[in-house]
């Protein structure tokens, strides 16, 4: 039997699949849901960071300062549900506070809204504070009360009120 690939030559696949799942190359960044603060300087951006073909799906939340020509990034998810592009930015009407929904996202809080959607993050932008209800997040869990204070450019009920 003749044998194809020696020590080297498998690891050099094993390095590349790696590679491609982690998406550090052959992939990009997508983009799958943009959003423009209500002023219109800010643009808030959710890039998907993972391959369409892999078990875990990562995304990132990037705030671009439109007049600076300046980004951020706000926030690194853990591993996510698929498929992407179930989510939502939802900026308040004031600009100040920017929220995710999503239908896929695990999460902690049973928080959702009236449309099935989840609670799922959300940032302050004048203190640079966040609240997460990932189920891996370390960040503080998003509270009822704190939704019901903020009014937002669309509607955002929570189920059952």
């Amino acid at each position: 039997m003749r044998r194809v690939l020696g020590c080297g030559g498998l690891a050099a696949v094993i390095g590349l699949a790696m590679l491609l799942e982690y998406g550090w190359i052959g992939t990009g960044l997508s983009t799958t849901v943009t959003r423009l603060s209500p002023d219109e300087t800010l643009r808030a951006r959710l890039e998907e960071h993972s391959p369409t073909w892999g078990m875990d799906r990562n995304f990132a939340i990037r705030l671009e300062y439109l007049a600076e020509g300046k980004s951020e990034r706000i926030y690194g998810s853990p591993d996510e549900g698929r498929p992407a592009g179930t989510e939502r930015l939802i900026w308040s009407k004031d600009g100040a506070w920017l929220l995710l929904v999503s239908r896929h996202c695990y999460v902690k809080e049973d928080l959702f809204l009236d449309n099935g959607d989840q609670l799922y993050f959300l940032y302050h932008l004048p203190t640079r504070r966040a609240w997460c209800n990932a189920e891996m997040s370390s960040l503080p869990p998003i509270k009822a009360e704190q939704v019901r204070a903020i009014e937002f450019t669309e509607p955002v009920r929570l189920k059952g009120e």
